[in-house]
């Protein structure tokens, strides 16, 4: 008889494929690799047998291999924990910790304050690597490819009650993740997480978990296992203290650097007795599969099918027991609304600056200046953080104005400024040290929002008291044009800084007619205003993980009946989905430099930066070099050199002390040389910072 909620069956030998062709955090598997699967019945009636039921006092008897590993007898030792209080704690040898983990008075604490904060009940997030990517793990309840044992029927009530999560691709969950991954900035899927956000701080403002899974199981050097550690404890520290209850599991291999000495597996133990969380010891039933559940015709780390089945059910009946125990023990076991999502206002409550006269360091600009406004980003809370200016012939920096001010735009001449306290706009004049209030309420959360005209005679800027208004919501970033008569702005809501949602792209005419412009995104106008570059965003789908693989060109007086279409190699890989990340028009109006980003999904990083050079009379298109880097999905911007054939590209990069540097890299597209580094590591923060806008002059 079928069990009600069971999902549809799908074609096995697919769905096999898919799983495994997923599970791999190192080489994909050749296609003779792939070996079947057994009944779903069977197979789970197998690993309930051997990992006993849900109340995990039954743990099976099994040969635990003793290479390498001490006797096992409980010894004390001295710890200390992420807030720097030691104590003596008893240390139980890793590989007798019981299967299944009890639910003690500490757990229910945790959640109890988790509701009070407004934790959802429903979702559950995982914090993970490759074999913990919702393809194989927990997402096949919800697909219908695994189901629950007949003789654990009650466990449905689990699928049931956390629908959603199961299937979910969380932000802390990706191929090649590991515990330096989740609280990197870098790391973060920058479709969906803000500047400046971990994955671990993006995947709770986004799904608002109760309840996380924690497998963490690679670590490339077993010699620094500390900073694996290390890192564990601060994602513990910041999940307990959102009052989420954390479920940590030992992983099947001792493949660390193949010496088969297990040095993670002991640090997650150690790690859960300290916090006094609950870990699922999956190391310890997997014993009693066929090589211990791990794929001998690999590389001793991924998974069988038989591993992975009794993974994920470990897993399902840990959630069910936790679930339906905390939930006895809550006083508040209601369904509530996730406060941690985004929420979005067009009544923006800001506080207007004061105006008045600004102190600034002018800089030396003989030979010309870069100048360029910078941010510095909290887990995605976003402020302004001064504005520098780079001599770029002496190669010196100067902060002409420090932390709170931003920058907008640059005359022609490059002496005056447009620059932004919050919502006090200024402009301020380099070569007679002067400031000139604009405006005190002036809109500072989007990415641009003032501009010169095209003769530096008038400024053009969004104002909160006097908004440009559409049906999608209000103007919340500008697209600056040299073309007279004409704003084109992109509509939307705000709930802070770069926290915006797009409703679209606008022209405002001269007699303040508003007119939306279908299939425009991201519009940079060449220098004269004729040529406007832009993407597509119905482009951006699903089955390419919203990635816009393409740009477009357009002569704005001609408009559609001009569009050009401006294609790239293609670029191979698994779950690879290139994007246009950035783009702009050379001083003389006849080249493009495009910056193409050839992004893995399945890694959440940028595989290499790609550089091209697009010949606006010719219609060609040039390979100019390319450079790899994890920062360049993260606020990458560049400039062209207002007198000679070179650009600059700025990047925000990770270094080894995990600070985040400045880096900038120049490209000349009259030449072969490629990407070469200009300037490395000009500046360094221990929070995550980028620049906003950029203008050589």
């Amino acid at each position: 008889m079928k069990s009600p909620g069971r999902m549809p069956k799908k074609p096995l030998a697919a769905i096999l494929l898919i799983l495994w062709m997923l599970s791999g955090c190192r080489n994909l598997p050749d296609a003779e690799s792939i070996g079947g699967i057994q009944d779903r019945a069977t197979s789970s009636r197998e690993a309930s047998i051997q990992t006993g039921g849900p109340s995990g006092t039954d743990t099976p008897a099994v040969d635990i291999p003793s290479a390498g590993i001490g006797s096992g007898t409980p010894h004390t030792t001295t710890r200390t924990d992420s807030s720097g209080d030691s104590s003596p704690v008893p240390e139980v040898d890793w590989r007798y910790l019981p299967v299944m983990p009890g639910i003690n008075q500490h757990v229910f604490d945790i959640y109890r304050d988790g509701q009070a904060q407004g934790r959802n009940p429903l979702h559950f997030s995982v914090i993970g690597d490759c074999q913990a990517i919702p393809l194989v793990f927990l997402g096949p309840f919800e697909r219908g490819e695994l189901e629950p044992d007949s003789s654990e029927g009650y466990l449905w009530d689990a699928i049931r009650q956390f629908k959603g999560s199961f299937s979910r691709t969380g932000m802390a969950v990706r191929g090649g993740f590991n515990a330096a991954s989740i609280l990197s900035p870098l790391q973060a899927d920058p479709h969906f997480c803000l500047s400046g956000e971990t994955p671990l701080t993006c995947e709770y403002r986004l799904h608002n978990p109760s309840i996380v899974f924690i497998t963490l199981e690679t670590w490339l050097d077993p010699e620094t296992i500390d900073r694996y550690e290390s890192y564990l404890r601060q994602i513990l520290d910041y999940v307990i203290a959102k009052g989420t209850v954390p479920i940590l599991m030992t992983k099947a291999d001792m493949a660390e650097m193949g010496n088969g000495v297990p040095v993670i597996n002991p640090a997650i133990v150690r790690v859960a007795g300290d916090y006094d969380v609950p870990v699922i010891n999956f190391w310890r039933s997997a014993q009693s599969l066929e090589n211990g559940g791990i794929d001998p015709n690999r590389e001793g780390f991924h998974l069988s099918p038989e591993g992975f089945k009794l993974k994920n059910i470990l897993a399902l009946r840990t959630l069910y027991k936790l679930w339906t125990q905390v939930e006895k023990g809550s006083q508040n076991p209601g369904g509530t609304d996730a406060p941690g999502t985004p929420t979005v206002t067009s009544a923006l409550t800001v506080t207007p600056g004061s105006p008045g006269s600004l102190e600034f360091t002018a800089p030396d600009c003989q030979g010309g200046c870069i100048f360029a406004g910078t941010a510095i980003s909290n887990d995605g809370a976003v402020t302004s953080n001064g504005v520098l200016a780079i001599n770029y012939p002496a190669g010196k920096l100067t902060q002409i104005l420090g932390e709170g001010f931003d920058l907008q735009d640059v005359s022609a001449d490059g002496q005056r400024l447009l620059v932004n306290d919050s919502t006090a706009l200024y402009e301020i004049t380099l070569g007679h040290a002067s400031t000139r209030l604009i405006s005190d309420s002036y809109f500072s959360f989007g990415k641009q929002g003032a501009y010169w005209n095209a003769d530096d005679s008038r400024v053009i800027y969004l104002d909160r008291n006097d908004p440009i208004q559409t049906e999608t919501g209000d103007a919340i970033d500008l697209f600056p044009s040299m073309r007279n008569g004409e704003i084109y702005f992109e509509s939307g809501t705000c709930a802070g800084k770069a926290d915006c949602r797009t409703g679209g792209v606008y022209r405002l005419d001269a007699k303040n007619a508003v007119t939306r412009l279908e299939s425009y995104a991201k519009m940079v106008f060449s220098p004269d205003g004729k040529v406007a570059a832009f993407l597509d965003p119905a482009a951006a789908t699903q089955e390419n993980h919203f990635h816009i693989p393409y740009l477009l060109l357009e002569a704005v007086d001609q408009g559609a009946a001009s569009r050009k279409w401006i294609h790239f190699p293609g670029a191979e890989g698994f779950m690879v989905h290139p994007e246009v990340r950035e783009y702009a028009f050379s001083p003389e109006n006849d080249e493009l430099f495009i910056l193409y980003d050839v992004y893995s999904d399945y890694y959440e990083r940028s595989l290499r930066l790609q550089a091209y050079g697009y010949d606006l009379a010719t219609r060609t298109l040039s390979d100019l070099g390319e450079m790899a880097g994890v920062g360049g999905s993260q606020n990458p911007r560049l400039v062209w050199s207002p007198r000679e054939s070179k650009v600059l590209l700025f990047l925000t990069e990770q270094n080894s002390e995990n600070q985040y540097a400045l880096s900038i890299y120049q490209v000349d597209p009259e030449n072969t040389e490629g990407v070469t580094a200009y300037s490395q590591k000009i500046l360094s923060r221990s929070d995550y910072f980028y620049i906003t806008n950029l203008f050589w002059r």
